[in-house]
């Protein structure tokens, strides 16, 4: 059978599709909420592009507990270096609360006591990473040398 634009348009008033199928009405169609990822902070890209550029072998989101499920933001395991960037200026952050503040105290304290080095930065402090990590490769040296 051929639709004629008339037919179509009897369709349409009577809210029905070309199959004959009652259409839901434009209010009926709710859209879908999509949650984008968040950017990821200016700072843990400096760091990872300055460690890139080293051509220094990391990971991130590295799980180093076996119990717990603390990951660190970006992990050189071959150093035991740990590098956390906390989102301290966020409206909302996980850090800032008291539960989180404890977690976060529970991690690198699990951290430490496991052998690694934790660095931690923030928006305001994240260009120091370089000067700390060459601080750390040279007591790196040191410690293999003596």
């Amino acid at each position: 059978m051929a639709w004629s634009l008339k037919d179509l348009e009897n369709l349409k008033s009577k809210g029905l599709g070309v199959d004959g199928v009652k259409s839901p009405a434009a209010t009926d169609i709710k859209p879908k909420k999509v949650k984008l990822p968040k950017p990821e902070p200016k700072g843990l890209i400096f760091m990872k592009n300055y460690l890139r550029m080293l051509k220094v072998v990391f990971e991130t989101e590295h799980r180093f507990h076996e119990v717990r499920m603390f990951r660190f933001d970006i992990a050189i395991p071959d150093m035991m270096l740990a590098i956390e960037y906390e989102g301290l200026m966020s409206e909302k952050s996980g850090h800032t609360t008291i539960n989180g503040y404890v977690s976060d105290c529970e991690k690198y304290n699990l951290a430490q006591l496991d052998g690694w080095t934790v660095l931690r930065y923030t928006a305001k402090n994240y260009e120091d990473f370089p000067k700390d990590f060459e601080i750390i490769k040279e007591n790196d040296k040191n410690r293999l040398f003596n």
